[in-house]
């Protein structure tokens, strides 16, 4: 695959590429540039925006807090929240929503229109205000819209209950939970979760990280867009230490030593929930073109794109970051294409 070639076709400055087999980092590649018309080349210490991954890494958070009983996924989440509620109505009477719920996108929740965008000037709304819908990431109130487990609507503010509740239950933000749960154990040190204000992450500067481009090729006007739903859209990471997350759950899936999930916990995320048999909690459950189990968690923000796919029983997969918003989905886009041709002429299964 040229992948020069592609990029041009596409108007993407930097594309960074890593692929695992048996659960070992195979190989990475790295094209162009962290800005378009600088020398900043992608290489392997290059961190992009995930974008909506970050829900992946939320959902391993409270499955480890499950683990070690600090929380329960089936119980009313009204019972763990504090600072804000979910009113009830007929829909949380005929079922109580559940973290499940939540991570499943099963909790009878439509976002308004427009909602979570980026921060302007370093807001930092609480996730509290958002969820009350006085801010203008989230325009109105939080509330249930039709009975859990029937639909599966896709939804950043049940994440943003997420947070609520490891605020109210453990005092600690995503960004602080990630880092101890997830980040610190597996020896990673540049990946974070960025929240709007900061400007530097223990050695990390955030001006050391890619900067986002439209269609065109051209820097957006956010340079890099930072979001108040932390929990589902502000982690940053390289494509190797992203791969050493997937792979650290794909170890505790087949049993093999994981050292953040427990095996039931981790089969438990890669099993379909609720009504939906290609939803798991934090991730999305699909079968490649020749019918091989894998599951999928991918991002698209203001100026950055990128996706992961992993066959979870046959211990490999991809992992695609670009700084480019190409104005379309995964699929049709370069990153797809990476995906594609990796999953065919690599042994993925």
């Amino acid at each position: 695959m040229n992948v020069l070639e592609r990029m041009n076709h596409f108007n993407v400055p930097g594309v960074s590429v890593a692929y695992f087999s048996d659960n070992k980092i195979g190989w990475s590649k790295y094209f162009g540039t962290l800005e378009k018309g600088t020398d900043k080349i992608v290489d392997d210490n290059s961190i992009f925006h995930a974008c909506s991954i970050s829900k992946m890494i939320t959902a391993i958070c409270v499955l480890k807090l499950v683990q070690c009983g600090e929380l329960d996924l089936h119980k009313d989440v009204n019972e763990y929240l504090k600072s804000w509620k979910i009113t009830d109505n007929e829909f949380t009477k005929a079922k109580k929503t559940t973290l499940a719920n939540l991570l499943a996108h099963q909790a009878g929740l439509y976002d308004c229109e427009g909602s979570f965008s980026p921060c302007k000037n370093d807001d930092a709304p609480s996730p509290a205000d958002i969820l009350k819908g006085i801010t203008p990431y989230n325009p109105e109130e939080v509330n249930v819209k039709y009975k859990p487990e029937t639909d599966c609507e896709y939804s950043d503010a049940g994440y943003c209950i997420i947070s609520q509740i490891l605020l109210d239950v453990l005092g600690e933000s995503i960004p602080q939970a990630a880092k101890r749960i997830v980040f610190k154990p597996l020896g990673l040190t540049r990946t974070f979760f960025w929240e709007p204000g900061k400007n530097s992450y223990d050695d990390i500067s955030i001006g050391d990280c890619a900067i986002g481009h439209d269609k065109n090729g051209e820097v957006v006007e956010e340079i890099r867009a930072a979001y108040p739903n932390i929990e589902g859209a502000a982690l940053w990471t390289t494509t190797n230490e992203l791969a050493s997350i997937v792979i650290d759950l794909i170890k505790s899936y087949q049993g093999e030593g994981g050292l953040i999930l427990s095996q039931e916990m981790a089969r438990l995320m890669l099993t379909p929930y609720g009504c939906a048999d290609d939803v798991g909690l934090g991730v999305f459950l699909v079968k490649d073109k020749n019918g091989k189990p894998c599951f999928v968690s991918q991002g698209w923000g203001v100026g950055m794109q990128c996706k992961l796919r992993a066959y979870y029983k046959g211990k490999n997969g991809v992992i695609v970051m670009t700084n480019s918003e190409p104005g379309m989905e995964q699929d049709e886009s370069l990153v797809g294409e990476i995906i594609r041709y990796v999953c065919e002429y690599s042994v993925l299964n």
